[in-house]
């Protein structure tokens, strides 16, 4: 189809029409702004938002026939506008680490840095005129009838730059390696597949669909627009649903959507989400999350520490809060691998900070589970005193501590913090409660530290540290990792365990027998 009939249909809704137009102009576009920026990063993120404001405006386009021209100018506003707002970005020398790749080794990038650099120099060297020609000639097999409807300038004008071009660089082996520059940083493959449509919303909460290969990784921000209005709604990806489905939550405070269809579409995908998730929205997700009411019963895990102190309930919604570099993530694959077979799910909010909390969310192969809902939130603070006003929406909170993490006492769950409503006597029993209870009092009395005796220590410190080691457990997903066999306790057990340690039964055993042991019977196997 031509160029007239793909606008005409792109202006009535149809995103496979404007998928099409994304098709056939990125590389050019791409190209164009190249010439305009000098780097290629900025050069992608200018061309995504020039077809997100395409899309917006293209009611106002009164000539399809033109649509490359006007194409072009919305990229070289969008150019300015970048280089308007760049900033330097200072990177804290003990995070240039965590940039560097392991491969190729710096002989073999220096070489590679080199040959580029030549070419690029080659090519920004060039007057403007020539340098735009140039470019998006070379960029992707492009005719010269293509390079001079995108710039508005007959077919003659573009050979009369191209030759001129030629004659500046003198080698030909330069023209040939800027083809293969250009194409080896062009853009994603999958740039065309960034289209999604809206087909739910509930608040602000909105579901999407995309190509089931082609989802956007969990925690990137999503560009929502209507096709008609000037501005833009941002939502961060939360959550993979069915196959093709993605759950995102709109990240600014006073932007709705108010239904789907209409030409709602997601036009543009950043790798980072867009903004912290506020309060209010939180609580609407989780009421969202609310399955019909039921008397729950206790969802045993095998993990002492939950099971114990912050028993789950079936069907619940819980929340993961906690600083970065505790274990929140392989908690949460952990939970996955031990309740696939629950006949009844619970959903998990998992509370991510910081930049690199998002990044390790990324890098992981995303499992699902039918028993477990795993939601990720971005928020300014996942500390349990800033989450404060919503903790008492949820079923029963898992906090993990930065502290015990340090101590690598995994999982890292700060049982003084951490609740549940299933703690209670009618629904467990008057012994895991008072175990319970017991436990956290012991814990909040021991680092208080009273009555020390001469060694500097007090029967309760001793005794809440082998408590804390007790409750320590190898991980089923970490075996690769720690080489140890990943243990299950049941919730008897458990309990049991714990009693004992309370009355001082055993405040002979070591802290080291206790460490990363299965049951108490476990620990004593090994004296």
């Amino acid at each position: 189809m031509d160029v007239v009939g793909l606008v005409n249909m792109a202006k009535t809704g149809d995103v496979d029409a404007f998928t099409e137009l994304v098709r056939r102009y990125q590389a050019m576009a791409f190209g164009y702004a190249y010439s305009n920026l000098r780097d290629f990063h900025l050069a992608e993120d200018a061309v995504q938002q020039a077809f997100v404001v395409a899309y917006n405006n293209l009611h106002r386009i009164d000539h399809p026939e033109r649509f490359g021209g006007w194409l072009r100018a919305i990229v070289r506003f969008e150019c300015l506008h970048l280089l308007r707002s760049r900033r330097v970005v200072q990177v804290p020398i003990d995070a240039v680490s965590e940039l560097a790749a392991p491969e190729p080794g710096p002989a073999e990038l220096a070489e590679e840095r080199e040959g580029i650099d030549r070419i690029l120099l080659a090519i920004d060297g060039l007057p403007p005129t020539e340098r735009e020609a140039t470019i998006l000639y070379y960029i992707h097999d492009h005719s010269q009838q293509d390079v001079a409807e995108f710039l508005n300038l007959p077919v003659t004008t573009v050979n009369n730059r191209l030759r001129s071009a030629r004659k500046r660089l003198k080698e030909e082996r330069i023209v040939t390696m800027s083809q293969d520059t250009f194409r080896e940083h062009g853009l994603p493959d999958d740039f065309t597949d960034r289209i999604g449509e809206i087909v739910r919303v509930q608040g602000p909460i909105v579901d999407v669909r995309f190509p089931a290969d082609n989802r956007p990784p969990i925690l990137s921000a999503l560009t929502i627009t209507d096709g008609t209005a000037d501005a833009s709604t941002m939502a961060d990806v939360t959550q993979y649903l069915d196959d093709d489905l993605v759950r995102c939550i709109i990240s600014a405070r006073g932007h709705t959507i108010t239904s789907a269809g209409g030409g709602m579409r997601v036009i543009g995908i950043d790798e980072q989400p867009s903004a912290p998730i506020e309060a209010a929205s939180i609580t609407q997700v989780i009421a969202s999350m609310r399955r019909p009411a039921a008397t729950p019963r206790v969802l045993e895990t095998g993990i002492k520490a939950i099971d114990v102190l912050t028993p789950l309930p079936s069907g619940g919604v819980i929340g993961l809060v906690g600083d970065a570099q505790t274990g929140k993530m392989v908690l949460v694959e952990e939970l996955i691998h031990r309740l696939t077979d629950a006949s009844e799910a619970i959903s998990i909010l998992v509370f991510v900070e910081a930049q690199d909390e998002a990044r390790v969310v990324r890098s992981l192969e995303y499992r699902t589970s039918a028993a477990v809902e795993a939601v990720y939130l971005p928020v300014a603070d996942a500390s349990p005193e800033a989450l404060e006003e919503i903790n008492s929406e949820f079923d029963a909170v898992i906090t993990l501590s930065r502290r015990l993490a340090e101590d690598r006492l995994y999982p890292a769950i700060d049982i003084v913090r951490s609740s549940s409503r299933m703690l209670d006597r009618a629904t467990v029993g008057k012994e895991h409660v008072d175990v319970a209870m017991g436990v956290r009092q012991l814990l909040e009395h021991a680092a208080r530290r009273p009555d020390v005796d001469s060694d500097g220590h007090t029967a309760e410190t001793r005794r809440a540290a082998q408590l804390q080691r007790f409750l320590t457990q190898p991980f089923f997903v970490a075996e690769p990792f720690t080489k140890q066999p990943g243990v299950s306790v049941p919730r008897n057990a458990a309990v049991e365990g714990c009693a004992a340690m309370l009355q001082g039964a055993h405040d002979g055993l070591t802290e080291e027998i206790l460490y990363m042991a299965g049951t108490l019977d476990d620990a004593l196997a090994r004296t």
